[in-house]
Formats: C-alpha cells, sequence, structure tokens
C-alpha cells in the first residue's frame, strides 16, 4: 500500500472520529458585508483601520512551533515546504500563486501585518493589540500527550504571560484578538471526557481569553459562538500587485463554462454525518455530462492537484459545496476564485460562518439548496436563468480580492484593494470604536 494511500486512510480516520459528533440539524443563516477598494491609495493607514499593535511573544508561542511541528505533522511525508515563504508553500511557477496549506491562516495572517501601514509600534496609540500566537499548531504538536496537565501546561504559560501585561489587563482583552487556521473543534473538549480520551483543549474557551476576539476559519453557530469571527481559509492565490488580481479577475470572468456544475471531493462513511450530501452529490454527477466530477482519493494529493482542482471549478457555472469533515471546507474560497458560483446544502457551511466577507444578501452570489431538493440537484440548477447566473458570477469575481490573503511583501499602493487581513481589522476596529 503506497503512501498516499496510508495518507489518506490515516487523515480520514482521524477525521471522522473527531468531527462526527458536531453535525446537527438547525440550519439558519444571516450574512453581511461587500466587497470594495480602499479608500485611500497611498501607503497611509486605512482610515477605517485602526492603528494596531503586535505583540511580540516569545517564540515558543509561535515560530518555534513552525520549526519543530511540520516535519511531524503527517507520519508519511515531510509537512515543512507547505511552511515556507511565510506560510505560503512552495511556489507553482506563476508569480504570487503558492501551494498553499489550508489550515495555515495563522502564519498569512501574521506575515501580512508585519508590514502593515496601520500597525503602530506606539503600546500608547494602539487601539487593536494583535496576540500572534499559532494556535492551530500548538494542538497539532500536542495533540498526542495523553496526559492533561501536560497538554494545558503551555496554554497556562502562554495565558499566563498575556494576562500578565498591562495592555491587556487594561481592557480585559477586549481589544486583543488572536488567529487559528485551525476550526474551533480542535479547541473543545467535552467536559465528561477522561484523561487520555481526548486529543482537544479548551484553550479557546478559558476564561482569561472570554474578552478577546477568535478569528478562525470555522466557529460554532450557536450561543457559545461568543466573540468568534470567521475567515476564509486560504488558498493559492497571494497577489502583490493589483494588475495581478485584475487579470486573474479578467480570465476567470471570460473562462468558458463548458459544464452545469461541477464537484471537487471525496466521499464520507456512512455513519458520517456528510454521508448524505456527498453521496447524493457524486451519484448525480455520475449520472449526468452536465456535471465535472474531480472525486478526490487521496488527501495527500487534495491541496496539491491545483491546476485539476481550479481546473475544474473555472469550467463550471456552478460548484457543489457539500458538507465534509465538518461543515466548512476550504473549497468555497477555491471556488470563489474560480469564479464559479457555490452551491451550499446548509446555512452553517458559509452564511453562518463568514458574514465580514459575504453578500448580505445570499442569492447574489450563491444557491442554497435544501433538503427536499437534494435528489435533483441539476434540474435546480437549470432552472436559474443564464441572466441570473452570469449576475452571480460577476459578484464572485469581484468578491476575489476580499476572500484572498494577499502577498505578505505586498505594499498599500500596489494592492489598492482590502484582502482578508484588511477586511478583518476594518471588522475589528468597528467593536474597538463601539467598546471606547
Amino acid at each position: 500500500m503506497n503512501a498516499k494511500v496510508l495518507t489518506f486512510l490515516a487523515f480520514f480516520s482521524i477525521a471522522s472520529y473527531l468531527f462526527l459528533p458536531y453535525y446537527g440539524s438547525d440550519l439558519e443563516a444571516t450574512p453581511n458585508s461587500e466587497t470594495h477598494k480602499t479608500q485611500s491609495q497611498s501607503n497611509q493607514c486605512d482610515p477605517d483601520i485602526a492603528p494596531f499593535y503586535i505583540y511580540d511573544l516569545p517564540d515558543r508561542f509561535n515560530m518555534t512551533l513552525v520549526a519543530r511541528n511540520c516535519s511531524i505533522l503527517n507520519p508519511w511525508f515531510n509537512m515543512c515546504p507547505y511552511f515556507d515563504n511565510q506560510g505560503m508553500g512552495q511556489p507553482l511557477g506563476k508569480p504570487s500563486w503558492y501551494n498553499t496549506y489550508q489550515f495555515n491562516a495563522d502564519m498569512l495572517f501574521h506575515a501580512r501585518t508585519v508590514n502593515h501601514p496601520c500597525r503602530t509600534y506606539d503600546l500608547s496609540s494602539a487601539r487593536l493589540f494583535y496576540i500572534p500566537v499559532y494556535a492551530s499548531l500548538f494542538v497539532h504538536w500536542f495533540e498526542k500527550e495523553k496526559n492533561l496537565t501536560q497538554r494545558e501546561a503551555v496554554w497556562v504559560d502562554f495565558l499566563d504571560h498575556i494576562s500578565s501585561l498591562p495592555t491587556f489587563q487594561r481592557h480585559g482583552g477586549h481589544n486583543h484578538f488572536l488567529v487559528s487556521g485551525l476550526m474551533v473543534w480542535g479547541f473543545i473538549r467535552s467536559p465528561d471526557q477522561k484523561e487520555g480520551e481526548s486529543r482537544f483543549n479548551d484553550f479557546l474557551t478559558f476564561p482569561q481569553l472570554a474578552n478577546v476576539s477568535k478569528l478562525i476559519i470555522e466557529h460554532e453557530t450557536n450561543a457559545n459562538a461568543k466573540n468568534f469571527f470567521g475567515i476564509p481559509y486560504p488558498s493559492y492565490f497571494h497577489p502583490q500587485l493589483e494588475v495581478e488580481i485584475t487579470m486573474w479577475q479578467e480570465e476567470v470572468h471570460h473562462s468558458e463554462r463548458t459544464h452545469l456544475f461541477s464537484f471537487v471531493g471525496g466521499t464520507r462513511p456512512k455513519e458520517h454525518g456528510a454521508n448524505k450530501y456527498r453521496s447524493a452529490v457524486i451519484s448525480q454527477c455520475n449520472r449526468t455530462e452536465s456535471c465535472l466530477l474531480v472525486q478526490c482519493k487521496y488527501w495527500g494529493s487534495v491541496w496539491d492537484a491545483v491546476d485539476e482542482i481550479l481546473g475544474a471549478m473555472k469550467r463550471a457555472r456552478f460548484c457543489l459545496q457539500p458538507p465534509g469533515d465538518t461543515f466548512t471546507r476550504r473549497s468555497i474560497f477555491d471556488s470563489i476564485l474560480a469564479g464559479c458560483v457555490p452551491v451550499f446544502f446548509t446555512d452553517k457551511t458559509a452564511y453562518l460562518q463568514y458574514e465580514w466577507y459575504i453578500p448580505e444578501r445570499r442569492e447574489d452570489w450563491s444557491v442554497l439548496i435544501g433538503p427536499d431538493q437534494l435528489d435533483r440537484i441539476e434540474e435546480v440548477l437549470l432552472q436559474i436563468p443564464e441572466k441570473e447566473v452570469k449576475r452571480m458570477r460577476e459578484v464572485i469575481v469581484g468578491m476575489i480580492p476580499q476572500v484572498t490573503y494577499m502577498h505578505p511583501n505586498a505594499s498599500w499602493p500596489e494592492i489598492g484593494f482590502r484582502d482578508v487581513v484588511d477586511t478583518a481589522l476594518v471588522e475589528l476596529t468597528k467593536r474597538v470604536r463601539q467598546i471606547n
């Protein structure tokens, strides 16, 4: 059995075990926000972003984790190349395109803020405070530690460090934020689980962080999600210049859409919460020539097959986005990057997650197929007029900059658009101004 198969089986069994309990039946939604250019084309700070301070944390809370983690994240191949180039991964042979690991938002967000024009080194002038802890790598590093006290010792160390800072104490953490490139389920441990039964920890729900804003690629969608805010999964595109963005937008806007819909993904076990969605999607794709199916067989190649993934999405009008190991998936943002209208099957996949990044009206940019329509996907999509599809694609193409992590070295006048990081900083500024 080759390494890719072993990798897939290991990841699949772990992922199924980890995330199966979190599927529910309540599907509700409320989005808002739109893509727009920044008001300033100079190197000045965007007036909608408050001056922010980045804590200079001890390396054991971020960069040391990368150095000692990357080679052991996967037992069958070396993950270190995916953490190169400030978290973007290895270049893909053309400018601004990288083989980016989907759970690396911690590093990418940090890299983008280091040279940001709104960063201040003056504590007294800062209105926002960024805690650049690489939380997702903490989970990876300590997941095999069965002793709960030892596993959480590093979190206690970190919380002691942060909570002792005068700037943190002054406002109780209300004007502070951190970022996680791992779903919230990696930070939840059931209170009835005994020592050694769970690889999770309760870091993000520790009382010391109650008032801190947590930016995360997937959070809970209920009352427990207080101060949690969804940010996009990283995709492959990290432009440095505005012209790179506009050229790509033109390319996907004019791509020949040869198929009605596409699906990039794989199956799930029968007992998995996503199985009913995945089975229905794959079954219908196999029955029609209107669907372009890219069925992923090996986890190790999921993010490596860039041309195959984006190629399929660029040739389809609609991209199906059923839940996977959890409700959200990176493919949402790959499809937006490809100018393909996403089709969702639950509110929790995007509408309840990424309010800062998506239009207020869901029908402006996406399609929601309910349980009563799950067995007739092609019929539903064929009923949408071509004029309406083109209008949705216009919106999707306009969303590309805002759901993209720009290159860390990109300067403000060269970008011309707010990206993932800028948009988050704008929204955090709104919150902190309300507090003050």
